[in-house]
């Protein structure tokens, strides 16, 4: 079937940036829009943004693509993705009562452990990163605006609504938020009652490829889209699970961004267990599926740009920043980061851990400091790897997607420190690609799999240097040494 005269756009609302990506109908990209934002940070561990910052990145992001001369009201679907558990809290209006809380804020980090306990949970389907510990830390701190909340969004679900009026999520947000019985796959009563909730205050849960209502009159007019723009309702920024790499057996996926997310597919359904919860199984669609995710990778990164080398304030490019760390010779002259800068979910699910730098000598520079972070993060990713292997899981490729394959050089040391050939079959587009292969799927009744499949480019890949596995050998080993005293250390 020829799908040429399709146009999909796909939005993805991250934690610094929001994209928009147009499709043709074969899923070749035809334009990207990157709008960057900030969040603030009113205290040490708080985080959060005013929900009209992502409209408004949408809309500068729109007028971008039209100057790549795509034509917005040529386009037949739209869907959503972007960052999970930030939960945005509407008024009777539908209006925000109160900046939205984001995901990496640790100020639950005592209802989290509260809560775990009483809802006898493991850590990876409740910690700190998800809405119910900061939604209960409100009920708490702010009692009058969880009185004024009459509805709760995740980012997605808020720009899409503001598209159509509707207000609905779907299934990997509500998974994320902490409100949701994973085996009861609904809302849980008990924990929405603990928030002085009514239940109606939760959105009505809908499949990522259904329909999610018709774009507003209003809205395609001041956004210049076609008034019969289908809608698709999307999915959280898990789909890079699904996004990265055709899903194969042995095919780990690395969705490397400001957190990253570690998952393979399991073919046989069969229940893997890992040591102390560290990974674990989950099920999207049809997909079974099995890995972890680290809290801050590319986040890490961002951190030692802007708030240590002042960067963005200096007009230094982020570019000449990591060439400057590539021209230190691998190892760090032995220097080790942990990059648990807000805790750390796989495999310590800690909220009380914490990050640093180990081997420090005054020899040391920034370069030094930068090389480092790049290699701490690709331990971090062999870590995993290795709890793959002893959890039974065969790990016969990896490979790499999402923004941080654009940070050049990263995926050589990747290569390097997990001493495997490393594959990259998308380049920094992981997410909507998915939605892309929904709207499809939407569109003409497609079998969302194949169309996601067929979407995949010919891999590039990044050979490992088996001459540096002795350099990064000691390094991880000493990794490993600061990461158990680390977790050890964490709540005394």
């Amino acid at each position: 079937m020829k799908h040429d005269g399709l146009g999909i756009l796909g939005i993805d609302v991250g934690t610094s940036s929001l994209k928009a990506v147009a499709f043709n109908g074969t899923g070749e990209i035809q334009a990207l829009s990157r709008v960057a934002y900030t969040y603030a940070i009113p205290q040490s561990g708080w985080a959060e943004i005013d929900p009209e910052t992502w409209w408004l990145a949408l809309k500068k992001a729109l007028l971008d693509l039209e100057s790549q001369d795509i034509q917005l009201k040529k386009l037949s679907a739209v869907s959503f993705t972007g960052q999970m558990h930030t939960g945005v809290l509407l008024d009777q209006e539908n209006v925000p009562i109160s900046p939205a809380i984001l995901w990496l804020d640790r100020r639950a980090a005592g209802e989290t452990e509260e809560l775990r306990q009483k809802l006898n949970l493991p850590p990876y389907q409740l910690n700190s990163t998800y809405t119910l510990p900061k939604l209960l830390w409100m009920h708490r701190h702010r009692p009058e605006l969880m009185e004024k909340a009459k509805r709760i969004l995740w980012p997605k679900d808020y720009l899409r609504w503001r598209f159509t009026g509707e207000i609905c999520t779907d299934e990997t947000d509500a998974i994320g938020s902490g409100l949701y019985d994973w085996e009861g796959k609904c809302w849980d009563p008990e924990r929405v009652k603990m928030l002085g909730w009514a239940p109606e205050v939760l959105p009505p849960i809908r499949p990522s490829n259904a329909d999610g209502g018709t774009v507003l009159s209003s809205v395609a007019e001041e956004l210049g889209l076609n008034p019969n723009l289908k809608v698709v309702i999307g999915m959280g920024d898990m789909a890079a699970l699904l996004g990265g790499a055709p899903l194969k057996e042995g095919r780990v996926v690395c969705s490397l961004g400001s957190s990253s997310m570690i998952f393979t597919r399991l073919f046989d359904h069969r229940n893997v267990s890992a040591p102390d919860h560290s990974l674990y199984s989950l099920r999207m669609g049809s997909f079974h599926l099995f890995g972890g995710v680290s809290s801050i990778t590319g986040a890490a990164l961002d951190w030692l740009y802007e708030q240590v080398y002042g960067g963005r304030e200096r007009h230094i490019p982020f570019e000449s920043f990591i060439h400057a760390a590539l021209d230190v010779k691998p190892g760090a002259e032995g220097l080790v980061f942990l990059p648990y800068l807000a805790g750390e979910r796989s495999p310590y699910w800690s909220d009380q851990i914490t990050g640093g730098f180990t081997g420090l000598k005054i020899s040391h520079d920034m370069r030094h400091l930068t090389r480092a972070v790049l290699e701490g993060v690709a331990f971090s990713l062999r870590h995993i790897l290795d709890l793959f292997r002893e959890s039974g899981v065969p790990v016969t490729e990896l490979a790499l997607a999402a923004g941080g394959v654009r940070t050049p050089g990263w995926a050589q040391i990747m290569a390097d420190v997990c001493q495997m050939d490393v594959f990259i079959y998308t380049g920094q587009e992981t997410v909507t690609r998915v939605l892309f292969a929904a709207c499809m799927d939407y569109l003409e009744q497609a079998d969302f799999e194949e169309i996601l499949t067929a979407s995949f480019d010919q891999p590039r890949v990044i050979c490992c240097r088996p001459e540096l596995s002795g350099v990064y050998e000691e390094n991880y080993q000493k990794y490993r040494q600061f990461s158990r005293f680390a977790a050890a250390n964490a709540s005394k």
